[in-house]
């Protein structure tokens, strides 16, 4: 494998151990400051705009 190989898979390794410590934190970390934007809209109005808890 080539250095630029082993270092992407360096980088997955370490993302994936940060993602998966993130979850066990706070797995609720999709947020919005934008009032009146569609993913606003979406975040804060979840059970119209079909993102639905779990």
């Amino acid at each position: 494998m080539s250095r630029y190989e082993l270092d992407n898979l360096e980088t997955a390794r370490r993302f994936d151990s940060m993602i998966r410590e993130i979850e066990q934190t706070d797995p609720d970390i999709l947020t919005s400051v934008v009032v009146g934007s569609r993913l606003h809209g979406m975040i804060n109005n979840p059970v119209s705009e079909g993102i639905d808890e779990g």
